[in-house]
């Protein structure tokens, strides 16, 4: 009885030791997924180190052409404005007391001109009316003395009325020289209009200088757009010069990207990009450069840095100023090269591989790689097609000669 016991005992612990023989076989065989390597073609890609932004192509700094206080804001950023749109309005007291002082004077000007002128008028009538009298005057008294000296010379006149003559002529004489006074006064009214003249000028030139200076005061859209910035607000003080607001053109748009200057001489005007806007997850945009700027920028967040411009090419829905988008730009391209996953492709101590599945287990092997994108790269050396190069890198405990099962392939 007892013997039979045993053998049962014994059968059952040797049954129980399969069954967890089986089960640490089963737990030790990770499941993966695998990549068969082919050969197909490859875009040759360079992205930007950061987001790229929208901007506008037209995009202008309104900035206080005269100093003054803040009265009024009528735009916030965001606002939309067509050209001649009042943004804000300066205060400057003392340039309205000069404005009226200078108004003012164009005023008494104009007054002074208008009663020279008026003297002008009763001088020249009174000139030409004096002028005329003595001059009437005058040829009568010398017919008067003609004919008097033709009848003292044959003495039918007596030597007083021949006197008589003479003094009329004499007074004659003595009129026409002070009726021709009169048109020199006419004259020094015609300098002294001359100089009102002038005057009026200067004083219309100075009110209207004066004028267009407090017509700055006033801020107004130079052309139709949107307030992208403002950093002005009531009762601020701002001297000339000082910015007031950002205005763009949300019509002619263009997105501005950093490239590493290490790829940046792969970079062609011309080239096609892809967009990527954060505000439209999933969707790719069309673009092609337009510009790369020549100068390198330093900045601590993408070291150097070459700026490109890119042009967006038919945008299926609108791109607004200040959007982000990441940027792709296609510099190449190879056909019927052997691609790997470009997740799959990892990298130690500078040397580039990956884990294949050889005879059940997970294996490295170092490749050398040539260009690639985020989706694929091309191996050069390494590996050869149908070649299972797993995928699935974030299994816990997947390191080189880890025992694997395919789970899927593709």
């Amino acid at each position: 009885m007892k013997m039979r016991t045993k053998a049962i005992l014994g059968g059952i612990a040797l049954v129980l030791a399969a069954a967890a023989f089986a089960l640490y076989r089963s737990a030790s065989v990770l499941t993966v997924d695998v990549f068969e390597a082919r050969k197909g073609p490859i875009d040759e890609i360079v992205t930007s180190v950061s987001a790229g932004t929208v901007k506008s192509r037209q995009e202008s700094t309104l900035s206080a052409e005269v100093g003054g206080r803040i009265a009024r804001i009528s735009a916030d950023e965001g606002t939309p404005v067509r050209k001649g749109d009042l943004l804000a309005v300066l205060a400057d007291p003392e340039l309205d007391r000069q404005v009226d002082a200078a108004r003012a004077d164009v005023l008494s000007a104009q007054e002074g001109l208008r009663q020279s002128e008026a003297k002008r008028d009763e001088a020249d009538r009174r000139y030409r009316a004096e002028s005329a009298r003595a001059a009437a005057n005058l040829r009568q008294a010398r017919d008067d003395h003609l004919r008097a000296s033709g009848l003292f010379r044959r003495g039918f006149l007596s030597k007083a009325e021949m006197e008589q003559a003479e003094t009329r002529l004499a007074n004659a004489e003595e009129e026409a020289k002070i009726a021709d006074a009169g048109e020199a006064a006419v004259r020094a009214v015609d300098r002294e209009i001359e100089s009102l003249k002038a005057r009026v000028v200067s004083a219309r030139a100075k009110a209207a200088s004066l004028e267009g200076r407090r017509a700055k005061l006033r801020i107004t859209a130079p052309y139709a757009g949107i307030v992208i910035r403002k950093t002005a607000e009531v009762g601020e003080t701002k001297i000339p010069g000082a910015p007031l607001f950002a205005l763009a053109d949300p019509g002619d748009l263009y997105i501005e990207a950093p490239i590493d200057e290490s790829e940046s001489a792969k970079i062609k005007v011309g080239q096609k990009v892809k967009l990527f806007p954060d505000a439209y997850l999933g969707e790719t945009f069309a673009g092609k450069v337009s510009e790369i700027k020549p100068v390198v920028e330093v900045s601590k967040e993408v070291s150097r840095a070459n700026t490109i411009r890119i042009l967006p090419i038919e945008p299926p829905k609108p791109l607004r100023l200040g959007m982000s988008a990441d940027v792709e730009v296609l510099t190449g391209g190879k056909d019927n090269v052997l691609l790997a996953p470009s997740a799959a492709v990892m990298e130690r101590e500078g040397r580039k591989f990956v884990l294949v599945v050889a005879d059940g287990r997970a294996v490295r092997r170092d490749v050398t790689t040539g260009i690639s994108n985020w989706d694929w790269t091309e191996i050069l050396v390494g590996i050869s097609p149908g070649e299972a190069i797993i995928t699935s890198l974030e299994i816990k405990n997947l390191t080189p000669g880890s025992r694997v099962g395919i789970r899927s392939r593709k």
